[in-house]
């Protein structure tokens, strides 16, 4: 039985691309590229707007926070004021009597 030979010039064989080949995948990458160029120039230049307004509008319309300093800090929340009740999650049986009011 004949022995395979590792260094066999069929084994390892190079590819060589025609001229127009590689024009049209020079041609393929630059339009990738561009198009990624363009998309990411026109999201910046959407988004940075929005988020430069609304850095601002936060900066100037939001109430200022209560600081250890201040005379007069006043509630930074409004309490709720209420009263609550616990309900139990378990079945009331019939020895229990009236409930408490």
């Amino acid at each position: 039985m004949p022995r395979m030979n590792q260094f066999d010039a069929m084994r390892f064989r190079l590819w060589r691309p025609a001229w127009w080949q590689l024009a049209l995948f020079a041609a393929l990458a630059i339009a990738i590229v561009l198009a990624i160029a363009i998309v990411a120039t026109s999201l910046i230049l959407i988004i940075a707007p929005i988020a430069l307004v609304a850095v601002l509008a936060h900066r100037f319309l939001a109430r200022r926070a209560a600081r250890r300093g201040d005379v007069h800090p006043g509630p930074r929340y409004p309490v709720i004021d209420a009263e609550y009740e616990i309900i139990s999650t378990q079945p009331r049986s019939v020895d229990d009597g009236p409930r408490p009011e």
